[in-house]
């Protein structure tokens, strides 16, 4: 055991989940660093598991000594391991303690799914008093839908599992994708959320999702009929959330959310506009990839009682490694290039902890030209036609551009665009806009990039992307970033300062 005082204990946690594995380490309490086993391996949405599936004992070495030596640390620091795993058979509010978690002579803590993405929410959040829910997709099958959310309370540094109500929502919109013919639910359900605009709901509308074999194929053999499919299910889970959150007990006017449901753009936008709850707060990694750090927490706070860090968006959102910065760079330039047409992959600051690209890892191109849209979907990330890009926009011009409240830093929100007409190449078929906002203090390279490109343009607003190829995850290493760029038609290339250009 280490030698460090009962404040500066360090916590490896572990997301031991069947997919989205991750390490992070905390020390008095607060987040130093955080990493997805996929950034590592290439394979996207990659387990932290052995061939043998026994994710809970077992864990990735590679992925420990990465995020380790990202803080300066080994694994002869740490004094307690944190986990959290699979949903089926490990729920409730108890935490469990072994000495046996295997390849790690130190003392461990398991901790429940549900309680794992709860805690995440919650000790990130400004909040001392709030209610929190989980909600997220299991197996599918009648039996484990007790096993598909969570509803807590935290208050101080304490957090209790209220109740788990027995709901399939996520497991209906997964079955959606299948039903469609989009693709594995677990990658794609990004994908039918961007589908649904183009389609109106079909009133008192019932889907048999078990039984889709020979219409498996549906969005290729008729568009039309699987768009309004599509837009019913993005409105069903939108209202069954919302009828959700009335069930919460009015104990708090503020509310976390997390599971991968609330990935869901225009569910979070409804809930922020129309629940009771007046402040809401979303860990960025809120599906499986962030229940290590959500067990980490619970072990600091809940168990050591260490006292609980206020975070700044940018403190829980840019996790990865340091990398050296090589050179300054030319924002002007860069700007001017982006203002004639260039599309621009940018590699600056610590990689971001979720499945969101937020500035750092990102492709960037000018959002006037619709023809971005078209080249980015064809030839960059050779996905479908039908998929939309998201913005991100200076936080102080965010109100002149979106009709929306707050800031979204995370891009977890939806809203109109203001402007369609001038920034046609961010905006949906239904004139809505997946943004993000960004500020000098969150991201002082992106800011001064964009603050160039707005001096040129006079539009505040990028489009961003995350920078991957196709079927790949987003890209951690200035490695990574040059053979993307050797392998990829862009433009440019921008890793840490360095300039590439074809």
């Amino acid at each position: 055991m280490s030698s460090n005082t009962p404040n500066e204990k360090i916590i490896l946690g572990v997301s031991a989940s069947f997919h989205d594995g991750s390490a992070c380490i905390i020390k008095g309490g607060k987040i130093l660093a955080a990493i997805e086993c996929e950034r590592l391996s290439k394979i996207k949405k990659e387990p932290l598991q052995d061939a043998t599936h026994n994710a809970m004992y077992k864990v990735n070495g590679k992925l420990i000594d990465y995020v380790l030596e990202s803080v300066g640390m080994k694994l002869k620091d740490v004094d307690y391991i944190a986990m959290s795993g699979n949903p089926h058979g490990f729920l409730g509010n108890d935490a469990q303690y072994s000495r046996d978690v295997e390849d790690f002579d130190k003392p461990g803590f398991m901790i429940p799914h549900h309680l794992g993405h709860n805690a995440a929410a919650y000790y990130t959040s400004p909040f001392d008093h709030s209610m929190s829910l989980s909600v997220d997709s299991s197996s599918g099958v009648p039996e484990s839908y007790h096993e598909n959310s969570s509803i807590c309370i935290g208050k101080g540094n304490k957090i209790e599992s209220l109740v788990t109500p027995p709901i399939p929502y996520g497991v209906l919109y997964q079955r959606v994708c299948a039903y469609l013919g989009i693709g594995d639910p677990l990658y794609k359900t990004g994908t039918l959320m961007g589908l649904a605009p183009y389609g109106k709901p079909i009133s008192n509308a019932h889907f048999d999702f078990e039984h889709n074999k020979e219409i498996s194929y549906l969005i290729k053999e008729d568009f039309s009929s699987a768009v309004k499919i599509a837009a019913t299910a993005q409105k069903d889970l939108e209202e069954r959330l919302l009828h959700l959150t009335e069930q919460i007990p009015n104990d708090s006017e503020n509310l976390c959310l997390s599971g991968g449901v609330f990935l869901n753009c225009p569910a979070n936008s409804l809930i922020l506009k129309k629940s009771r709850f007046k402040n809401i707060h979303h860990f960025p990694a809120c599906g499986d990839n962030g229940i290590g750090v959500g067990a980490a927490l619970y072990v600091a706070h809940h168990i050591l009682n260490q006292p609980r860090y206020e975070y700044k968006p940018h403190e829980i959102c840019y996790l990865g490694r340091e990398y050296k910065q090589e050179k300054e760079i030319d924002y002007e330039y860069i700007a001017r290039k982006i203002s004639e047409g260039a599309i621009v992959a940018w590699m600056n600051g610590r990689s971001e902890f979720g499945p969101r690209a937020l500035g750092n890892r990102s492709l960037l191109a000018d959002p006037r030209n619709q023809h971005n849209r078209d080249r980015l979907n064809h030839v960059i990330k050779q996905r479908e036609w039908y998929r939309p890009f998201a913005p991100i926009v200076l936080e102080e011009c965010y109100k002149d551009w979106f009709d929306f409240d707050v800031p979204s830093p995370f891009m977890l929100y939806t809203a109109q665009v203001k402007k369609p007409q001038e920034i046609p190449a961010i905006t949906h078929v239904d004139g809505s806009s997946r943004f993000q906002t960004v500020t000098e203090e969150s991201n002082m390279h992106l800011y001064k990039l964009i603050k160039e490109f707005e001096k040129i343009t006079g539009v505040p607003v990028l489009i961003n992307t995350s920078l991957n190829g196709k079927g790949q995850p987003i890209l951690e290493t200035p490695e990574d970033g040059r053979e993307f760029f050797n392998d990829v038609p862009v433009d440019i290339a921008v890793i840490h300062g360095e300039i590439l250009e074809r």
